[in-house]
């Protein structure tokens, strides 16, 4: 983003390049992480497991434990990485509540389990990829 000139147009491009980058993380959370109870860690890990004991959902978990450490992550890494894993924060979790609510899903898309969990890994890598190189994160223990 540095190549920009126009400030505005920079951070536009930044804001833009956020929200493409956890809409690949959402998907790979919601349609391959979450339906196959897949564990790994942080916060949509711990998710998982939740709202399978409890009446929870996945995305109202998320959402719960991301505000949390949103307020430890503006105290200690700052206002600018704050403010884009703030935004980029509260997009995963409306991306995730709308899925719940437009696609239910209740099952695994395939029979596939490694074809799933390569998906279920590999695009929120991607997603945590392009979130870490504008200087943001999704939140969470990524904080």
């Amino acid at each position: 983003m540095k190549q920009i000139e126009n400030k505005t147009l920079r951070t536009l491009a930044e804001y833009g390049l956020i929200t493409f980058s956890i809409w690949i993380m959402v998907v790979g959370i919601y349609f391959f992480k979450f339906p196959n109870n897949f564990a790994f860690g942080g916060v949509t890990g711990f998710a998982t497991v939740i709202s399978a004991l409890t009446h929870w959902s996945a995305s109202e978990f998320t959402t719960i434990v991301n505000s949390v450490l949103l307020v430890a992550g503006f105290l200690f890494l700052g206002r600018n990485f704050g403010i884009k894993t703030v935004y980029a924060t509260l997009m995963m979790s409306v991306f995730l509540y709308f899925l719940e609510r437009l696609y239910p899903i209740t099952r695994p898309l395939t029979k596939e389990p490694l074809l799933e969990l390569i998906f279920a890994i590999l695009l929120p890598s991607v997603g945590s990829a392009l979130l870490f190189n504008t200087g943001a994160s999704s939140g969470g223990t990524d904080i």
